[in-house]
C-alpha cells in the first residue's frame, strides 16, 4: 500500500471514530477528535505492523471505548 493511500486509510478512520463519538455521546466536534487524537489507539492505528488499519472502524470504535471508558 502507498504511503497517500495509507493515510487515507488512517483519516477515514479517524473520521468515523469521530463521528461515532458525536453521535454516542453527544460530543462536540473539537472533543471528539481530541479524544481520538490523544488516545492510544490512533498509535495503533497509525501503525501499519498492526495490522488494525485494515480492521473496520466500528471494530476500532469498541477499543476507542475501552481506553476512554465509555462502555
Amino acid at each position: 500500500m502507498k504511503k497517500a493511500e495509507f493515510e487515507f486509510v488512517v483519516r477515514s478512520i479517524v473520521e468515523q471514530l469521530v463521528s461515532f463519538l458525536i453521535e454516542d455521546y453527544n460530543l462536540e466536534m473539537l472533543d471528539a477528535f481530541d479524544k481520538v487524537y490523544n488516545s492510544k489507539v490512533i498509535l495503533l492505528v497509525q501503525d501499519k505492523s498492526t495490522g488494525l488499519y485494515l480492521r473496520s472502524a466500528a471494530y476500532t470504535y469498541e477499543f476507542l471505548k475501552e481506553e476512554l471508558n465509555l462502555q
